[in-house]
């Protein structure tokens, strides 16, 4: 973001577009319980396979950039050498939602379900999916369902498919490579 211009701009531009905030702390759960949760919430059904269609649609004029920059003030706090993974605070679905993980390793999108139901949004606005994921533990995780929700940076606006599961993590939304596609964005730490 271009500091240089107006600094209450951008502020002014997420007043608008936010109307609450979403917090959520994922802890540690048993293994029983965890089982548990599995029992209920998916049926697995033997040779899944996943396929991703991306459903983002773009909300601005193709001709139209954006160039994201950073001040000497934007570092401060930031311990150097910085290889971090990039995580940032993003509105969804008009909510403020901490600790979403941009990943470029990723093919999905994901939404985790407590996030899903922090937003306020009813079970029955899900779609269903018929395929499971397969992370870099090799664990198969049943979706709960898919949505999309519109998802705002800065000043663009682009409707995400989500993939919604009921699993703990350190994040409460994963961004990946068709969400940087739709942003035209390549991501750095740097």
């Amino acid at each position: 973001m271009d500091r240089t211009k107006s600094p209450d701009a951008g502020v002014q531009a997420r007043a608008r577009i936010i109307d609450g905030l979403v917090q959520c702390i994922h802890g540690p759960m048993g293994q029983n319980r965890a089982n548990e949760l599995h029992r209920e919430l998916y049926q697995p059904s033997p040779s899944e396979v996943m396929v991703k269609q991306s459903s983002m649609k773009r909300k601005m004029d193709a001709r139209h950039t954006l160039k994201v920059t950073f001040t000497e003030r934007d570092m401060e706090g930031v311990s150097f050498p910085h290889n971090d993974a990039l995580v940032l605070s993003l509105p969804i679905q008009r909510k403020m939602v901490r600790r979403v993980l941009v990943d470029q390793g990723s093919s999905t999108e994901i939404l985790y379900y407590s996030v899903f139901k922090a937003l306020g949004l009813p079970k029955d606005q899900l779609s269903p999916v018929d395929a499971h994921l397969v992370g870099f533990t090799a664990i198969l995780v049943y979706p709960v369902g898919k949505i999309v929700l519109p998802v705002f940076a800065g000043s663009m606006q682009i409707d995400v498919e989500f993939i919604v599961v009921n699993s703990l993590s350190p994040y409460n939304a994963i961004l990946g490579r068709n969400w940087l596609h739709g942003m035209k964005a390549v991501a750095s730490t740097l």
